[in-house]
C-alpha cells in the first residue's frame, strides 16, 4: 500500500507542476479558449470540479482543437473517475499537440492507475525524451513506481538511476532508491541513499525505520538508537514506532 501511496502523491505533484509550466493566470493578449481553459485548471486545482468544468467545457466550444484545454480536461474527467472520457481527451490532446511531455507524462500516470502498465511505460520514456520537456526527472521517477507496480524491481532501478543522473536531489527517487536497497539486503547502498534523502526532505516513519534497520545491519547501534528515538518522538503512533518494541 505504501508504494501505490507514494505514487498517487507523486502523480498529484506531477499534475501540479506539469501544469505549472503553463501561464495560470490569464492575460489579455490570449484568446477567449485559453483564458478559460485557464480559468478552468484553477477552479480545478481549488477543488472547485463543477466551475472547473463549465470553464472547460466553454473552451472546448470556443475552441475545439485546443490542446489544453483537452488536457485539463482530461485530468479533471481523472479526478472524477470517469477514465473513458479523460481518455478520449487525453488522445485528443496529444494528436493535436504530440510534442508535449507535460502531457506525455500525465497520460502515462493516468495509464499507470488503471493498469495498463507497458502502455505507460512507453509514455514516461518518451515524455523524459521530450527536448523542451523542463521535468524529464520526474518522468523516470514515476516510471519507476509504476514499474514496482509490475512489479518489475530491476527496471524501477533503472530509471530512478536515471532520474538520479538528471536531478541528484530528487527526493522521491532517493525515497525509492533507499526502499529498494534495503529490500535487495545493499545496506551500505540503502545507507548512502537514504542520508542523501534526508538531508533534502523530511523523515517519514518508513524512513526512519529504514534507519533504525540499515544501521543495525552495518553493526551501528548508536546511529540505529537515534532513528529509533527519532521515530518514537515524531511519530509515536504509527505502525514503524509500534514495531520498535518487537526489536531484541
Amino acid at each position: 500500500m505504501r508504494r501505490v501511496w507514494l505514487f498517487a502523491v507523486l502523480a498529484c505533484a506531477l499534475l501540479l507542476s506539469a501544469c505549472a509550466n503553463k501561464p495560470s493566470q490569464p492575460t489579455q493578449n490570449e484568446s477567449p479558449a485559453l483564458l478559460n481553459a485557464q480559468l478552468g485548471l484553477n477552479y480545478m486545482r481549488q477543488g472547485n470540479y463543477d466551475v472547473a468544468m463549465e470553464k472547460l467545457k466553454r473552451a472546448l466550444e470556443q475552441d475545439p482543437n485546443l490542446p489544453e484545454a483537452h488536457h485539463y480536461i482530461a485530468e479533471l474527467y481523472k479526478t472524477l473517475r470517469n477514465n473513458d472520457l479523460a481518455e478520449q481527451h487525453y488522445r485528443r490532446a496529444l494528436k493535436l499537440s504530440p510534442n508535449d511531455g507535460a502531457l506525455q507524462n500525465n497520460y502515462a500516470v493516468f495509464l499507470c492507475d488503471v493498469g495498463r502498465y507497458a502502455e505507460a511505460d512507453e509514455r514516461f520514456v518518451k515524455a523524459a525524451r521530450t527536448s523542451d520537456y523542463q521535468r524529464p526527472e520526474e518522468a523516470y521517477q514515476n516510471a519507476a513506481t509504476c514499474a514496482l507496480r509490475i512489479p518489475d524491481r530491476k527496471r524501477a532501478m533503472a530509471y530512478l538511476r536515471s532520474a538520479l543522473d538528471i536531478n541528484p536531489l530528487l527526493p522521491g527517487a532517493l525515497y525509492q532508491m533507499t526502499q529498494l536497497s534495503v529490500d535487495n539486503g545493499d545496506y551500505l547502498q540503502a545507507r548512502a541513499f537514504l542520508q542523501r534523502f534526508e538531508a533534502i526532505a523530511r523523515h517519514t516513519s518508513l524512513s526512519l525505520w529504514w534507519g533504525v534497520a540499515i544501521e543495525r545491519e552495518l553493526g551501528n547501534p548508536d546511529a540505529a538508537a537515534d532513528y529509533a528515538r527519532q521515530l518514537r518522538q515524531e511519530f509515536p503512533r504509527s505502525e514503524e514506532a509500534a514495531k520498535l518494541r518487537e526489536l531484541k
